[in-house]
């Protein structure tokens, strides 16, 4: 351990995606352990109250830690040991040993990784190519046009859904940093560039999801303004995360992660649709593609992002998340 310097590790480890970048993971370093904490704090009752993007999210990080000490030739072990120190927000959910391991052939791409909410390049065959190698056992690749088509109607559904909830509403935008003069804009969130806004979209979206969106919604004009469906259309594939039905949500994250830079490998982008996974009707619409005894975890839209479209991550500063 005297070897490795934590805040470097942490730092790497806060890569790992999360539902709405709330950064949930904490880290308590010991002798040759490591210890996952989560910051209850950063829970969102009203869009994830079973917890399952959640554990998503921690698992997620448990799996960029693992990454990162990989590029130091260093692994993570369960412990198996039971954690319920508490801390204010903070609570011990897992312990790890840190033990010889070997370069994980994921770990370049970890930080190239980001979400891209952005359109992508108009779809070549060779976009459709390099969607397909990455169907395997837990991932289902969709690239027919016309299929795409009816999962982009079904994420606008499954989404509305979702918006016409007050309470989903007003957390989503807790967590939108719409100015960049908000002083959370780097460091946690979904801010305005991440989402591919200008700041007039940015500025229009406050008001849509905030004090227009019933009187827009009461003439049908809440749907069509927050519909993604145009911009799925233009995915060079859809790619269907599944895993075994009875997984705990927190192995689902780590290999979910690591699907995620499998894509980065492949050389496309993609942006969750989180909507399609969390709706109980959207992930019915698409279980025909999802084998049996599997259930749908996410969905991302896939294709290759344009030249110069990246953005710097908001990310916490590595030494607050050391407990």
């Amino acid at each position: 351990m005297n070897s490795i310097d934590p805040i470097a590790l942490v730092a790497e480890a806060a890569l790992a995606p999360s539902v709405h970048n709330v950064q949930p993971a904490r880290w308590r370093f010991g002798g040759s352990t490591v210890d996952l904490w989560e910051d209850l704090a950063r829970r969102l009752p009203a869009g994830d109250p079973e917890r399952r993007d959640a554990e998503l999210s921690l698992g997620a990080a448990v799996e960029g830690m693992a990454l990162a000490l990989s590029a130091r030739d260093l692994a993570l072990e369960e412990t198996g040991e039971v954690l319920a120190e508490r801390m204010g927000d903070l609570i011990a959910r897992r312990r790890f040993r840190i033990v010889p391991g070997a370069r994980d052939p994921l770990q370049p791409h970890v930080r190239a990784r980001q979400s891209h909410r952005g359109g992508f390049e108009p779809v070549t065959g060779r976009d459709r190519e390099a969607a397909l190698t990455l169907a395997g056992e837990d991932c289902t690749v969709v690239v027919d046009p016309q299929r795409i088509g009816s999962i982009a109607q079904q994420v606008d559904r499954s989404g509305h859904r979702f918006f016409r909830d007050p309470a989903f509403r007003a957390e989503l935008r807790s967590w939108m940093r719409l100015r960049r003069d908000d002083p959370r804009w780097s460091r946690d969130g979904l801010n305005a560039e991440a989402m591919a806004m200008t700041r007039v979209e940015a500025l229009g979206a406050g008001l849509v999801l905030g004090p227009l969106f019933r009187p827009l919604d009461a003439v049908g004009l809440a749907a069509p303004l927050t519909a993604e469906a145009a911009v799925i259309r233009g995915s060079a594939g859809i790619l269907l995360f599944h895993r075994a039905a009875d997984e705990p949500r927190f192995d689902s994250g780590r290999a979910f992660y690591r699907a995620w830079l499998r894509l980065e490998a492949a050389g496309l982008r993609g942006a969750v649709m989180a909507a399609l996974a969390d709706d109980r009707e959207g992930a019915a619409r698409v279980a025909e593609l999802v084998p049996a005894g599997r259930t749908l975890v996410s969905a991302l839209r896939i294709g290759r992002a344009p030249a110069g479209s990246g953005y710097r991550r908001a990310r916490i500063k590595p030494r607050e998340l050391l407990v």
